[in-house]
């Protein structure tokens, strides 16, 4: 593999995505979302923090509110809305199908070039684009809370950072998948619908599906309910075979959680903008006295790698695997 017919691949599908129809409407419609999200954030970041100084508010707040609480709106748009998902498909869905449909494949490969040069280059155009549409929203983001009056320190301008970094490895995710279908199939069609049959089963199928498959088979049915007048002993040994039975479904539930990107992305940047909730569903508290919030440290980025490692190398993951069914597919594929 020649790096400098690499890197003329790379600029130029970066420079036809720039230049594309299709990204000037994604980015229109991401930076709308943005700035909707970030103002209703701004307003959620002041009423929290001034309850949380008050002690007035409905929610309860171990830690006064920081300036990243803004992107919890922005981070569920993005995440559990499937604003990032969308991004990532249009941009590689039709990156080698359309070459196919175009006739156009074979007079590239026809040149000078590999085709490993060929499948990598469009991977790090398609990247190379998303980091820009990352970037400037996140900019976006940043512009419109110094207008509003919010001014994040050093440490939330690195958590800042942070939540990019998660959200374009999130949008590169779905990327690889498109392009993987664009490999598998023939036409750009048939990529876009597979590519959405492939997020639908990792979303939803796999689980919900397999959480309940799971749960059936391994822990079984759920106790059988006590009468009304049971004693005081049956009702401590229901209560104990309910809660190892909960313990145990949440547990397989969890596990098949892992396949689905959105519940890592949900997962891995709630201890970023929401440190209060994730503490909280962390312990299980139902509620916090004095005493204990003393005991208790806001989480730190080495807090998010201790807890959340598994999440993180999961969702590393996948764009690997999917990228690497797309290059060993498209190594072997017959091109005639």
């Amino acid at each position: 593999m020649d790096l400098t017919r690499l890197a003329i691949i790379s600029k130029k599908e970066f420079i036809d995505h720039i230049l594309s129809k299709r990204l000037f409407w994604i980015m229109i419609i991401f930076c709308l979302v943005l700035v909707i999200e970030t103002a209703s954030g701004v307003d959620d970041y002041n009423n929290a923090l001034e309850s949380y100084k008050s002690g007035t508010s409905g929610e309860y707040l171990l830690f006064q509110p920081s300036a990243l609480r803004v992107f919890s709106g922005i981070v569920s748009s993005i995440g559990v809305d499937g604003l990032g998902i969308v991004i990532g498909l249009a941009l590689g869905f039709d990156l080698i199908s359309g070459e196919r449909e175009g006739r156009s494949i074979k007079t590239i490969l026809s040149q000078p070039l590999y085709r490993d040069e060929l499948i990598n280059g469009k991977a790090i155009g398609g990247i190379m684009a998303l980091t820009a549409i990352s970037i400037a929203g996140f900019i976006i983001i940043f512009a419109v809370m110094l207008i509003l009056g919010i001014v994040p320190d050093i440490d939330e301008i690195m958590g800042i950072g942070l939540i990019w970094l998660i959200t374009l490895l999130f949008m590169i995710a779905s990327f690889t998948v498109s392009l993987m279908t664009s490999v598998i199939t023939n036409t750009s069609s048939g990529s876009l619908i597979l590519a959405l049959a492939i997020v639908f089963i990792m979303l939803f199928i796999i689980p919900t599906g397999g959480g309940a498959l799971g749960t059936y088979l391994l822990v079984g049915d759920p106790p059988e309910d006590i009468p009304d007048m049971a004693s005081s002993a049956q009702y401590a040994a229901y209560q104990e075979a309910m809660d190892e039975y909960n313990g145990n479904s949440m547990a397989i539930y969890g596990f098949f959680n892992t396949f689905s990107i959105r519940y890592v992305y949900q997962q891995i940047t709630l201890p970023i903008t929401m440190p209060s909730g994730y503490v909280i569903n962390k312990f299980d508290l139902d509620f916090v006295d004095s005493d204990i919030d003393q005991t208790i440290e806001e989480p730190t980025f080495w807090t998010l790698i201790e807890d959340q490692w598994i999440k993180l190398i999961v969702f590393i993951m996948w764009p690997v695997f999917f990228f690497g069914i797309a290059y060993v597919r498209f190594m072997r594929s017959d091109l005639r």
